[in-house]
């Protein structure tokens, strides 16, 4: 199942190789990223000459695969969440934030040939800081966002059977730590996830895929059929489940695609300032993924197997 995940990534990472050759004979300037850059961890930064983030990256890949792999069926029994590989989906989404580099490089490459073209040109820093700084905190979407996840979440404190408090020990890895220990490996583990999430899937959907469809199509069209697609890659969250639920996955696919489009909107109406998008998808799915945890911790968003108190 999590290979399946793996070479589905590879398949997505080549493909958009290809997109940035838009005629041989042009002298290519900026130069694209080769292909073999879109397999090797860390090689998106390492390629240019960027030691320390390709460091960082490739040990987060490696590290979350390696982990993922040798405890996979440890987790699998001890966890009832089709998610319950997270240190292997943690370096998956690792893999997949530091392939950005290669849709910036065909941004740029896009640009330099269509100066009318419009994207967030931000760099890695200011893309990586985005959800922290207060700027785009203090925004009616990442506001809006943020609400409706403490509404979800105040429906599911109607489906409590057990409090927080009632913890006694969470599952982690190959043993059972402590309630304390639980929650910051749980926060951590949430916030790695959501970061990841909102850096990346913004980016690509509203930084690179929307602002390319608009220049085509106009910004209404670009906008419908970004979250679209945006909403329909959610599909592929089937993979990770044994028993696939069809009728989960149609509903999340038509809540992705209506928070889609509001992203996209507001990214439009700030001349695709991507920052307050990227704010209001990771603080969204922080609020969600911790206050499982917190809200009914027996049916938390990772599905880690934990014991209670009696």
């Amino acid at each position: 199942m999590m290979i399946r995940k793996i070479l589905a990534l590879l398949l997505i990472a080549l493909s958009i190789h290809s997109f940035g050759q838009v005629t041989d004979s042009l002298i290519q300037k900026p130069k694209l990223l080769p292909s073999w850059t879109f397999l090797v961890p860390g090689s998106s930064f390492f390629y240019q000459g960027k030691i320390i983030q390709g460091s960082i990256f490739s040990t987060l890949e490696i590290g979350g695969i390696y982990l993922g792999i040798k405890y996979d069926k440890a987790l699998k029994n001890n966890s009832s969440s089709p998610y319950y590989n997270y240190p292997l989906l943690i370096g998956l989404q690792a893999f997949q934030t530091e392939k950005l580099a290669g849709f910036k490089n065909q941004l740029e490459f896009f640009k330099y040939y269509r100066p009318d073209f419009k994207y967030d040109d931000l760099s890695d820093k200011d893309l990586y800081l985005a959800p922290f700084k207060i700027r785009n905190i203090i925004t009616p979407i990442t506001g809006g966002m943020v609400l409706l996840a403490t509404a979800f979440l105040g429906i599911e404190k109607y489906n409590e059977t057990n409090r927080f408090r009632d913890i006694d020990k969470m599952y982690f890895l190959n043993r059972y730590i402590d309630r304390n220990q639980g929650l910051a490996v749980f926060g951590t583990t949430s916030l790695a996830i959501s970061w990841s999430a909102g850096v990346s899937e913004e980016y690509v959907f509203r930084n690179w895929m929307m602002p390319l469809l608009d220049y085509k199509y106009g910004q209404k069209k670009g906008l419908i059929i970004s979250s679209a697609v945006f909403g329909g890659m959610h599909f592929s969250n089937l993979l990770f489940a044994d028993k696939p639920d069809y009728k989960s996955a149609l509903i999340q696919v038509g809540e992705a695609t209506i928070a889609g489009y509001f992203l996209g909107r507001d990214v439009q109406k700030r001349g695709y300032d991507i920052g307050p998008a990227v704010a209001a998808h990771m603080w969204y799915d922080f609020t969600l993924m911790l206050g499982s945890f917190l809200i009914n911790p027996k049916n938390n968003f990772l599905g880690v197997n934990l014991k209670f108190k009696i």
